[in-house]
């Protein structure tokens, strides 16, 4: 959902609108998924400043602003 490989930057506004329709079970299940991804990339990239992370961090943040 958040892998740039995935969702081409382009295309991630449209996802972004998608998402933010999701009620009930669909939105708390993709919140409880962009948290736990969120950890692990916290996890991951604590030593290492890489960009992909950077990227993918700043898309599961934009996620879980729209759906908290």
């Amino acid at each position: 959902m958040t892998a740039t490989r995935c969702v081409p930057d382009e295309h991630f506004p449209t996802l972004l609108a998608y998402l933010a329709g999701l009620q009930g079970q669909a939105r708390e299940l993709t919140v409880q998924k962009a948290e736990a991804l969120m950890r692990e990339l916290d996890e991951a990239g604590a030593g290492s400043p890489d960009r992909p992370l950077l990227g993918t961090t700043q898309r599961v943040r934009q996620v879980l602003q729209l759906l908290s």
